[in-house]
């Protein structure tokens, strides 16, 4: 195993376990575009060199089965296991957060929504904060940007406008940036050292590293309201963390995958190919990484 590879891995172990939230980035990154079910046995090969036993994986993959994050198929004496249908959408938007062009730069202005008194006011918050918006000194607070007819029939909607430092100020409070801005910083520290080996990585070292990449960039960004620039510091740590994880995506892909076709077994034979997708991942950032 590579230094790099083994040094990520033995900080794996000193965190508390997320051996379910591994086998979620597995299944988000590696096996959505590839559309297909995948054999216990691959999932078991691939964890074992992240140190992770047998009995750990089973009872995590039996965990997000009965969640609906996983379906489970037989064949013969094998178990396999693909996306649940349920759960397929979230998946998808989950990818597109990680691995999309952030929020447009041109919002200048705020949404401030106070949900009316009544019996729709919690379901209306709740629907405010699948949006994104942050609720801050209790007023709900976002980017200006269209919002559903009916919920805005159901809220107090204004529009604000204000200069770019009390943007700035406002957005660092109500969305906890700072703290944001530190995870951000820790994943440059850590995965900054990658990008001069990644690209000669063995094929199962670069699987890992990508596991672990995503895994860690994942469990941030997904936290990230993504917010206009006009409402992020000028030297914001995500724009640096984005393009290192997309440079060492790029640089590690082709090595993935190719443990992934020759060792991927489904109850057919091998992983199909990866759908177009795979390779629309970080587009905006080709050639500029």
């Amino acid at each position: 195993m590579n230094h790099h590879v083994a040094a990520l891995v033995a900080r794996l172990h000193e965190q508390p376990s997320h051996t379910g939230s591994l086998i979620v980035t597995l299944f988000g990154d590696a096996l959505l575009p590839r559309g297909s079910a995948i054999a216990l046995a691959t999932i078991l090969d691939l964890f074992e060199s992240l140190g992770i036993g047998p009995g750990v994986i089973r009872t995590a993959i039996s965990r997000l089965a009965a969640d609906g994050w996983l379906v489970a198929s037989r064949h013969g004496r094998s178990s396999y296991y693909r996306i649940g249908p349920s759960r397929r959408g979230e998946f998808i938007r989950a990818a597109r957060h990680i691995y999309g062009r952030p929020r447009g730069t041109a919002a200048r202005s705020l949404i401030i929504a106070l949900p009316e008194p009544g019996p729709g006011r919690e379901p209306a918050r709740e629907r405010f904060n699948r949006l994104g918006f942050a609720s801050w000194q209790g007023i709900l607070l976002a980017p200006d940007r269209p919002l559903p007819r009916s919920l805005e029939a159901g809220s107090i909607v204004l529009r604000a406008t204000g200069g770019p430092e009390s943007l700035r100020r406002l957005a660092a409070r109500a969305w906890r940036l700072d703290a944001l801005c530190d995870h951000y910083k820790g994943f440059l520290a850590i995965f900054g050292g990658l990008t001069a080996d990644a690209p000669a990585f063995d094929p199962r070292d670069a699987l890992l590293a990508r596991l672990l990449l995503i895994h860690d960039y994942r469990r941030i960004v997904l936290r990230d309201p993504r917010l206009p620039a006009t409402f992020l510091p000028e030297e914001w740590a995500g724009d640096g963390a984005r393009r290192l994880c997309a440079q060492l995506y790029e640089a590690l892909l082709d090595a993935s995958e190719l443990w992934l076709s020759h060792n991927g077994a489904t109850e057919t034979g091998a992983l199909p190919t990866a759908d177009s997708t795979l390779r629309h991942r970080f587009a905006d950032l080709r050639g500029h990484v």
